[in-house]
């Protein structure tokens, strides 16, 4: 028996598959058998977390009744934005038609299913007992709790990101057109609503108020567009399926995003910390001078300030990193600096309780601390994003499919569906032949750096 999967016949044969395996791997560039080693290193710290928290469940995370939301929601958070980020990055070009978008498509897609997927997994192991909640919020739906709906819209928005990335590879365009605009509508919805999550609770001073939704939509497309950056990097270093448009559209296309969607954070967290400076909100200022001077202070102006806003601005001003390289380095600083975003949200939010029922501590700031077992989670979610990715990258065709370059989104025509070759092989690293008839890897031991 055989399975036929992007173009390869495999055999269900568990030692023939063991031993094309053992092959495969044999055949790899040392770059990638290390990469690879390392994710799977991350993975498999990742799964003995999940299984240690599985069963006492809350007993061996770090949180408590005064600091109750840890790194896990921290992480479920940045995974979601991300996700919805991709996607409202990806629609100026599938759904508004912009050319110099239109590179980021398939990528995008893959990226933000797996984002998405990610961020199900560790609330799942936050929750506990995910199934339970599944069957809640089906029997007993709650249509007054911004939780519900969110619950709701995440639900619904990782079906149409399954049906993008379907379609596209199966080169369904018409199924394709509707699954994008669905996706992009729903990647303002989802994020909208998971901000309200936190935006509803009075108890929590630094959450509170109608601003927390808007700025968790801009941090969702500031994340998504830095992790494109540093992907799009990669495809144009490693020379992978799409480099030459990667290069010339995508790479610019993303730079100009990144530097209006910088800016825009920079106004939102200035504005954030003026209010809470001066605003007359109980407990909000008490917040935001955590933040400044106190427990927070060194991931604000270090990590937050420093490598996620300052560095990046400073990288995208100077004409001499105005190169591929240079929009590498300032997607990996942004990329940083939202990750101690997040952080400091969740953090922001319980390190000051502003009420008896937030709950009462002994000293000016609650205290929280993530267990080994929390990081072990959060290091295999990196991990299994990144594997997940790679191993796409490697054995599907990533390269722009030819419903673009019909323009199929305009509704001109309906091209006919495209081989692997057609428009999806990449030129290995050094080579001037044409393209190879096999995906290369995505990381190539003759282009590990320039």
């Amino acid at each position: 028996m055989t399975v036929h999967l992007a173009g390869r016949e495999l055999r269900a044969d568990p030692r023939a598959a063991w031993r094309a395996l053992r092959r495969e791997v044999a055949g790899m560039p040392g770059a990638l058998k290390a990469w690879l080693a390392f994710l799977l290193v991350l993975c498999l710290i990742g799964a003995v977390g999940a299984l240690l928290a599985l069963p006492p469940g809350w007993e061996v995370l770090g949180t408590s009744p005064s600091f109750e939301w840890g790194i896990l929601i921290t992480a479920y958070v940045f995974f979601a934005i991300t996700t919805s980020g991709l996607c409202l990055a990806s629609s100026l070009g599938t759904v508004f038609g912009i050319e110099m978008f239109l590179p980021l498509e398939k990528r995008h897609a893959v990226l933000a299913l797996l984002c998405l997927i990610t961020a199900f997994g560790v609330i799942a192991l936050d929750l506990h007992y995910p199934v339970r909640m599944v069957l809640g919020a089906v029997l007993s739906p709650s249509p007054f709790s911004p939780m519900w709906w969110m619950g709701v819209f995440y639900g619904i928005y990782l079906v149409f990101l399954i049906f993008e990335v379907w379609s596209i590879f199966a080169g369904r365009w018409e199924i394709h057109r509707i699954a994008c605009v669905l996706s992009s509508i729903t990647a303002v919805v989802a994020p909208t609503t998971l901000g309200a999550v936190f935006a509803v609770l009075g108890a929590r001073p630094f959450w509170h108020g109608a601003f927390t939704p808007p700025a968790m939509v801009t941090m969702a497309l500031l994340s998504g567009t830095a992790l494109l950056g540093i992907v799009f990097y990669l495809v144009v270093r490693l020379r992978l399926a799409g480099h030459e448009r990667a290069l010339t559209l995508a790479i610019p296309a993303i730079r100009l995003l990144v530097t209006i969607t910088l800016v825009v954070a920079a106004l939102v967290v200035a504005w954030q910390i003026l209010f809470g400076l001066y605003g007359i909100i109980p407990g909000l200022a008490d917040a935001t001078t955590a933040i400044l001077v106190g427990p927070l202070a060194i991931q604000f102006w270090v990590l937050r300030v420093g490598v996620g806003l300052a560095a990046p601005l400073a990288l995208l001003l100077l004409p001499r990193t105005r190169t591929p390289r240079g929009l590498f380095a300032t997607c990996c600083f942004i990329f940083v600096g939202i990750l101690a975003d997040r952080v400091i949200f969740v953090s922001a939010g319980q390190i000051v309780p502003g009420t008896a029922v937030a709950g009462v501590v002994s000293t000016p700031f609650a205290d929280y601390g993530p267990t080994l077992v929390e990081i072990g989670i959060v290091l295999g979610a990196f991990g299994f994003l990144g594997l997940a990715y790679t191993l796409v990258e490697m054995y599907l065709p990533m390269g722009e499919h030819l419903g673009h370059l019909a323009g199929v989104f305009l509704g001109t025509s309906k091209p006919a569906r495209p081989s692997a070759q057609e428009v999806t092989s990449p030129v290995p690293v050094g080579s001037p032949i044409p393209p190879a008839p096999r995906p290369a890897p995505l990381i190539d031991g003759a282009g590990g750096a320039s």
